[in-house]
C-alpha cells in the first residue's frame, strides 16, 4: 500500500516537472521567435529601403529611408529676465495745512535688469525625413537640412531620443528630438542611410545576417521527455 502511494506521488511530481517544463519552454520559444522575426524584418528594411517622402523635394537620385512625424527642433532660448534693485527718496516740507505740514516726496529708482538664462527649448514640431542623402527637418515655421557631406559630427541619446548634427555650414548644431519610444527605429534607420551614403549597405546587411545566426543559434531546445 506505501509502495503504491510512493509511486502516485513519484508520478504526480513527474507529471508537474513536465507541465512547468513545458509552459517555461513554450515563454522562452515565444520570446525567442519574437527576437528572430524583428531581426528579419531589420533585414529585409535594410535589403529593400523605401521610407515615405510626402512633402519632401528629393534630389536626384536621392532615395527615401524612413520618416518621422511629431519631432521636435530644439534651439538655445533665453528664459524670462527680471528686474533686479530697488527705490530710494526723500521728502521735504512744504507748508502747513490745519495745522499738519505738508511734504513733498521724492523718489528715484536704482537698479538693473537680468537676462533670463539660456536654456534648450523646443521651438518647432514637424517631420523628420532620413534619406540616403541627409537628414531633414520640416515644420510649418522652421526647416533644417543636414547633408550627409558636410556633416561633421552626429550624436544619438537614446534615453531622451535625441539626435544632434553638426554639419560645416552651419554654426550652431541641429538638434531633433523624437522620444526615447522610437530611439531605435531613429537609430537603425539613420545608420542604414549611413551606410548606404557610404557604399556600405552589403557590409551593414551583413552584420544584421551575423546578428541573426547568433539568436538561431540561441533558440531554446524542448525539454526532455522522460518515461
Amino acid at each position: 500500500m506505501f509502495e503504491q502511494f510512493r509511486k502516485k506521488r513519484a508520478a504526480a511530481h513527474a507529471a508537474h516537472q513536465a507541465k512547468v517544463a513545458g509552459e517555461d519552454y513554450a515563454k522562452r520559444l515565444a520570446s525567442w521567435q519574437a527576437e528572430h522575426d524583428a531581426e528579419l524584418a531589420l533585414i529585409e528594411a535594410a535589403s529593400n529601403p523605401n521610407g515615405a517622402t510626402e512633402g519632401l523635394v528629393l534630389h536626384k537620385g536621392e532615395r527615401g529611408v524612413g520618416m518621422l512625424t511629431n519631432c521636435g527642433l530644439v534651439e538655445e532660448r533665453r528664459g524670462q529676465g527680471h528686474y533686479v534693485g530697488g527705490s530710494q527718496g526723500f521728502s521735504i516740507p512744504i507748508g502747513s495745512l490745519g495745522g499738519r505740514t505738508v511734504r513733498y516726496h521724492v523718489s528715484a529708482q536704482r537698479g538693473h535688469f537680468e537676462q533670463g538664462p539660456m536654456a534648450p527649448s523646443v521651438v518647432a514640431t514637424g517631420t523628420m525625413f532620413i534619406t540616403d542623402q541627409r537628414i531633414v527637418f520640416t515644420g510649418p515655421t522652421q526647416t533644417r537640412e543636414c547633408a550627409f557631406a558636410k556633416v561633421v559630427a552626429m550624436n544619438r541619446d537614446d534615453d531622451t531620443g535625441t539626435l544632434t548634427v553638426a554639419v560645416s555650414n552651419r554654426q550652431k548644431p541641429t538638434v531633433i528630438t523624437y522620444g526615447s519610444g522610437v530611439a531605435g527605429w531613429v537609430g537603425f534607420n539613420v545608420d542604414l542611410a549611413l551606410a548606404i551614403w557610404r557604399g556600405d549597405q552589403a557590409q551593414f546587411i551583413e552584420s544584421l545576417k551575423s546578428s541573426l545566426a547568433a539568436i538561431d543559434a540561441r533558440r531554446p531546445s524542448p525539454p526532455a521527455i522522460t518515461a
